[in-house]
């Protein structure tokens, strides 16, 4: 199960240096973003009582009900993300670029008929749809740099060796020819840490000069996508019901790059030093949904659905790099051993309540609030790392609030919407505005008899703190990130 320093530990919110699978690996995969076709995002995925959309599937299958054509949708995105970090009073800007496929999927409706003549009352729709949503997005960079006269990873690095004699410390042969097990031996061998006493370490940095400049890039790229088949039925356009089965797929890759130079001549036998760590994740997980939508009135929807935890099967390829340049011009280059670990996360329960009211043939204004408690996440199976994880699990994390609200207003063919979502923060403790995220949509759409033709702009506003290291007992400066995410979507669909 051992990580080589691998970037996922958040500890009060803020990304650090971890060796096992920890909470940040639950809650990378039980957060989703809102929508899935261009129609519903417009409207910042508050769609939740509207139904008769593909994201419907992903957020209450009651709507598939609503249906009275089939249909096929497809829809495409761009995504450009981009963080503007600061880190030690210095500032840097980056961004990445993606094309994917957000929506597909196939609506077939059977009308049920008393004789001759449809049914208009009882159960007069029975519905399927198979479709994929994209639930979430890995695709991101997080770049950062300033002058650190405090605290170095060499210091973590130190930390790791202390305890250990020198022959424990350093390498073996045959870890020069297949890769190393630990990076303080790495760190050894690489000349970046000194013996100081008996099973003594530190950093080989002068403590009277300190000053040292690091830069990190931490590049994510990757996505959650749901496979689902849902049944739906309407009954007598008052009730709507709704169940499906969902498959998630996952793929993850994270590359950071850490890098440590003495610029100033600190009395470090180093020039620079860089540390790259991979991280691969694929898997896969199951989980359903229930929904119902009620109209009371023919202006008035209410929604309630329910979404089980999903359990992901996952499994984890990870591997380090460590090189150093001396003084004296020589240099050094290591490998870990690959490694791989396979494993389970639970995701929360999810809970959706919606309401929407329909203004005639004008339009509508619809409302979502989804609750989730994410102290609830667990990885498994039960062993005593993963026990240590839950269990900050337990303490670290809390219920959160994401609440949608979005409008449509119809003119002629054309469709004209406006969206704003707030998603709340997992943690329990959350400071400033780490971990919360705001949406701003807007899209319109061209609607004919058999057909429509939609387009959505989404700009997402978040934050995060990252930290590259943690040492006992000792201030380590963080960075703070500030995300700006804008997606293009466009979705075309067609009855048959």
């Amino acid at each position: 199960m051992r990580r080589i320093l691998y970037t996922g530990l958040l500890l009060a919110g803020i990304w650090s240096a971890s060796n096992a699978q920890s909470d940040v690996d639950a809650l990378r995969y039980s957060q989703s973003q809102p929508g899935a076709t261009a129609r519903s995002l417009g409207v910042v995925g508050a769609f939740g009582a509207l139904g008769a959309d593909l994201s419907s599937a992903a957020i209450n299958p009651a709507g598939i009900g609503i249906y009275r054509n089939n249909q096929v949708i497809f829809s495409g995105a761009m995504l450009n993300t981009s963080a503007n970090s600061t880190y030690l009073n210095s500032g840097f800007k980056d961004n990445e670029f993606n094309l994917n496929i957000p929506s597909l999927g196939l609506v077939f409706t059977n009308q049920h008929f008393n004789g001759r003549k449809p049914a208009t009352e009882g159960w007069i729709f029975t519905n399927v749809s198979l479709g994929m949503t994209r639930s979430n997005s890995f695709t991101g960079v997080i770049n950062y740099a300033g002058s650190n006269s405090s605290t170095s990873m060499l210091d973590y690095f130190a930390s790791r060796a202390n305890g250990l004699s020198k022959s424990q410390l350093g390498g073996k042969d045959s870890e020069f020819d297949n890769g190393f097990d630990d990076i303080e031996t790495m760190a050894w061998e690489a000349y970046l840490i000194d013996s100081v006493g008996d099973r003594m370490y530190a950093a080989a940095i002068d403590p009277n000069a300190r000053t040292i400049h690091q830069k990190q890039v931490i590049s994510t790229s990757g996505a959650m996508n749901e496979y689902h088949i849902t049944l739906a039925a309407n009954y007598s356009n008052k009730l709507f019901l709704g169940g499906g089965l969902n498959i998630t797929s996952v793929r993850y890759n994270e590359t950071d790059r850490f890098r440590e130079t003495d610029d100033i001549d600190n009395g470090a036998i180093w020039d620079t030093w860089i540390l790259q760590r991979e991280l691969r994740t694929r898997g896969v997980g199951v989980s359903g949904r229930l929904g119902m939508i009620i109209k009371p009135v023919k202006w008035l929807r209410t929604g309630l659905a329910l979404q089980t935890p999903t359990i992901f099967n996952l499994d984890d390829t990870y591997w380090d790099e460590l090189a150093s340049d001396l003084d004296d011009g020589n240099g050094y280059r290591f490998e870990s051993k690959e490694g791989t670990f396979d494993y389970k996360v639970v995701t929360p329960m999810k809970t959706t309540l919606s309401a929407a009211a329909i203004l005639a043939k004008k339009g509508f204004v619809s409302a979502d609030v989804e609750m989730a408690d994410y102290s609830t996440m667990r990885l498994r199976p039960t062993i005593d790392a993963f026990e240590v994880a839950n269990d900050v699990i337990r303490t670290k994390y809390g219920k959160a609030v994401n609440i949608r609200v979005g409008g449509e207003y119809v003119y002629d063919m054309y469709r004209f919407r406006l969206g704003y979502a707030h998603y709340g923060s997992p943690l329990e403790n959350a400071e400033g505005a780490n971990l919360k995220d705001n949406f701003i949509t807007g899209g319109v759409g061209i609607r004919d008899k058999n057909w429509a033709l939609d387009l959505a702009l989404v700009h997402q506003r978040g934050e995060r703190v990252v930290q590259p290291y943690v040492l006992n007992g000792i201030s380590v400066d963080a960075a703070t990130a500030q995300l700006r995410n804008n997606r293009l979507v466009v979705t075309l669909s067609s009855n048959f």
